[in-house]
Order: C-alpha cells, then sequence, then structure tokens
C-alpha cells in the first residue's frame, strides 16, 4: 500500500479531465475526473468566464429542464431520454420514467451546485479564488498520485474509488464517525450492488490525504463553510455516474438541496429539495441510501 506522501506510477487519459460523458475510463480511479470544471468554477473572476463556464456546464451535464416530459432540453449524454411517443405513458414512479426523473435531479442537482460555486468566487478577492484553486488542485490532481493506478484494465466501477472516499469523508468530518459502506455502485432500485475492487489499498491513504488537505496552513484562509462546500463539490463532480453511487449522492450533493437558497436563480427546477426527496424514499426500499 502507498503511504499518503508516495507518488506512485500512474497513467491518466487527460481527457477525463474536461469529460463529456457520464461515464470515467480512465486511470485516476476518479480523482481527475471533470477537474477543468471544478478549477474553473472556484477561480471564476469575471463576467466572461461565467458565461464560458456556464456554457460548458450545459454542454457537459445537460440544461436545466422545465418538466420531466421535456425531452427537447439537451441531456447529460448516455442518459435514457424518454421518446417522443413515450411521454403521454410516461410515470416518473416507476421503470424508465423513474429512472429518466432521478438522473434528472442528480444532473441538474449537480449542475446548480456548480453554478452556486462559481458566482460565490466571483464575489471573492484575487487571493481567496487563489486559495481556493490551490485547494481544489490539492484534492484532485494531487490525489491521483495516492490513489490512481497503472493498470491494463479498466473497469468503470474502479472509477468510483475517490468519489467513495470522499463521502466517507464527509461523513466523517460533518457527522464525526464514519461506519457505513460508502462504496456501492449499483442500479439503485435493486438489491444487488459492485464495490470498487482497489479502495481498499487505498482507502486510508485518501482519507489521510483530505485530513491533511483540510487542516493545512495553506487552506486556513478559506471558511470552513467554503471549505466543506468545496470538498461536496469535488464529490460530486469526480464521481462518473452519481445515478449509480447513493452514498456520493447523501453526502456530496444531497446537502446542497438542504441549504435555504437552494436552488440558485435560473437554474434548475427539478433539483429540488422535495424531489431529493422522493429520491432518498424510493432509494431506502433498497437500503441504498445511508442514515
Amino acid at each position: 500500500m502507498p503511504s499518503a506522501t508516495q507518488i506512485i506510477e500512474h497513467e491518466h487519459n487527460h481527457s477525463c479531465e474536461t469529460a463529456t460523458l457520464a461515464d470515467c475510463h480512465c486511470f485516476c480511479h476518479g480523482a481527475g475526473h471533470q477537474n477543468d470544471l471544478l478549477v474553473r468554477a472556484v477561480s471564476c473572476n469575471d463576467a466572461e468566464h461565467y458565461t464560458g463556464l456556464l456554457n460548458d456546464l450545459e454542454r457537459v451535464l445537460g440544461g436545466f429542464h422545465s418538466t420531466p416530459s421535456d425531452i427537447t432540453t439537451h441531456s447529460r449524454g448516455s442518459r435514457g431520454v424518454p421518446e417522443e411517443y413515450e411521454l403521454a405513458q410516461l410515470r416518473t414512479g416507476v421503470g424508465k420514467g423513474a429512472s429518466w426523473f432521478e438522473t434528472l435531479v442528480v444532473d441538474e442537482g449537480l449542475h446548480s451546485a456548480f453554478v452556486e460555486v462559481a458566482a460565490a468566487s466571483l464575489g471573492e478577492d484575487a487571493q481567496a479564488r487563489s486559495a481556493q484553486r490551490a485547494f481544489v488542485e490539492r484534492i484532485t490532481t494531487s490525489a491521483i498520485g495516492v490513489i490512481g493506478s497503472d493498470v491494463d484494465n479498466v473497469n468503470i466501477v474502479d472509477s468510483h474509488v475517490w468519489c467513495s472516499i470522499v463521502s466517507e469523508y464527509l461523513d466523517e468530518l460533518v457527522n464525526g464517525h464514519a461506519s457505513h459502506d460508502y462504496s456501492e455502485i449499483c442500479y439503485p432500485r435493486k438489491t444487488r450492488a459492485q464495490r470498487p475492487a482497489s479502495l481498499n489499498d487505498v482507502r486510508q491513504d485518501g482519507l489521510q490525504l483530505l485530513r491533511t488537505a483540510y487542516g493545512s496552513e495553506a487552506a486556513s484562509s478559506l471558511s470552513l463553510e467554503r471549505k466543506l462546500q468545496i470538498i461536496r463539490l469535488v464529490g460530486a463532480a469526480t464521481c462518473p455516474d452519481l445515478w449509480r453511487h447513493p452514498a456520493a449522492v447523501r453526502f456530496c450533493l444531497y446537502p446542497f438541496a438542504e441549504d435555504n437558497a437552494w436552488p440558485a436563480p435560473e437554474t434548475t427546477r427539478i433539483a429540488t429539495l422535495e424531489n431529493f426527496r422522493k429520491l432518498r424514499a424510493r432509494w431506502r426500499v433498497r437500503r441504498h441510501w445511508l442514515p
């Protein structure tokens, strides 16, 4: 097992940093996934950069749908968008309609979280934005050397290593303990789940990296609330498919929706707290939603 300070040999497909699909086919185990969007969100400094980021967020994550029946608005790649002939019979509580509704909730939730963080960055000074960028790089790019691996075959489940570790750390940070399985990757309304095979080898080192970054002198200028918000966004954004990772939704994304100011203006009508609670109730049936 590598130590928290040891840089191991790894291969990283840098197209992963600007990934446009739900899946991450890379060797970084998720730590580098969508790094480009994360860095831009925390260092956004003027209207031009903000508008450019919004355009790319829509291209990557999809737009904001008016209702679940809105199939003309762009959706995130590899999602099961209903056909027009299906709309009359579409039920968002079962089958394909339920999956479509739930993917809209998590995809638009992540999109709105990005907008919230980027809008806040516009109001920060240059020093604060620089500290935020360094913090993001510390818990994304720098993490590849700790949890990445040099492998011949890519298993998509193993791309959930980093978001599993971040989810566990957030439970520890907020609730003072972490005593659950944060790595179940599954079709959320079925019992069977898979787990990243390489997680156990790097889990403790990954957790220690997050603890060190959070308490570091370099991040001391950031408020505790801002650091927590950034870690949550990192956990959600580095997850290759939130819909198949309930713990990442529970600990990284759901807390955004619990804020009184959610959602950000001119963003989602679907990823509301009410709809997140519907998703929570459904996923609890198969015990995929952690306490």
